[in-house]
């Protein structure tokens, strides 16, 4: 794909190619573009939301300390950098946690604290409901509705989501902030957006709307933060405050007047409050 030199445009929102130093691994006979950086004893994986790659968690990372964290990041198949998938459901979340925790076996990462974005937070949730003590921790910024998609008014707003037309990608991709984002930013983020599959788009979003896990939560064995924003548009806060208060030792975090990306729209609050999170990790 080729990389580009990253440049900061507004506080926490970047634009730009691929970040150096991507490695390749083939996992479960997916092709995964993987990157890491940092030089600490304890291991952070970040899993990118919806149409999107690994990118998108920068203004996060560049936030916490690498010297005491060793970051790994990954773009999902059909997505960015990795790899294509031949059929939609071989992109459904639980297919993309099976990923997550083969590829955590592949690098030896020993118990990680695992931070997803979204459809992101719905991948972990899947993956460490199945492989209980694997994980040390979980982040959960504006994750998947644990209901489904039962805030969606009907049908057409589903077709719209799993087979969408350029234009409602981009209205998608406004809807996510609060506020709208400088042009220039929002065509890179376009961009990565439009690198996404047509399979992933229809499997992760065939996905989230069977996604009906909320009943399981109560058997999460590892200390949680979610992360939100009042404003979301993407996910209701409703379904936030369901997911958190199902999990047993979930910690929340609401922003005032933020959408759907918080580590963006309030990236210093965010890294903060993430930070206090990571610091009570054993």
């Amino acid at each position: 794909m080729g990389s580009l030199v990253d440049r900061a445009i507004l506080p926490g929102f970047y634009i730009g190619g691929y970040s150096p130093g991507v490695r390749r691994q083939m996992i479960r006979g997916a092709d995964l573009a993987v990157w890491q950086s940092g030089t600490g004893n304890r291991d952070l994986v970040f899993v990118h939301g919806f149409q999107n790659d690994h990118t998108a968690w920068r203004p996060l990372l560049d936030r916490l300390d690498e010297g005491r964290y060793r970051f790994t990041s990954f773009d999902l198949l059909g997505c960015g950098a990795s790899g294509a998938a031949g059929e939609w459901e071989r992109c459904t979340i639980d297919e993309y946690g099976a990923d997550l925790t083969a590829l955590c076996d592949m690098l030896d990462l020993d118990r990680p604290v695992m931070l997803g974005h979204s459809l992101g937070g719905a991948i972990i949730l899947s993956a460490a409901l199945a492989n209980p003590g694997r994980f040390a921790g979980a982040v959960l910024v504006a994750p998947a509705s644990t209901t489904g998609l039962d805030f969606l008014p009907d049908e057409a707003s589903f077709d719209a989501l799993a087979h969408p037309t350029r234009e409602q990608q981009r209205a998608l991709a406004r809807a996510a902030f609060r506020r709208p984002p400088p042009e220039e930013a929002f065509r890179e983020l376009m961009a990565v957006t439009e690198l996404a599959s047509p399979e992933h788009i229809e499997g992760a979003a065939r996905a989230m709307r069977t996604f009906t896990c909320q009943p399981d939560l109560v058997a999460l064995d590892v200390p949680s933060l979610l992360v939100c924003g009042d404003r979301d548009r993407h996910v209701p806060l409703r379904n936030h405050l369901a997911t958190q208060q199902a999990i047993p030792r979930c910690g929340l975090q609401v922003y005032f007047d933020i959408g759907h990306v918080p580590f963006v729209e309030t990236p210093d609050n965010c890294a903060a409050d993430v930070g206090r999170f990571l610091t009570t990790i054993r």
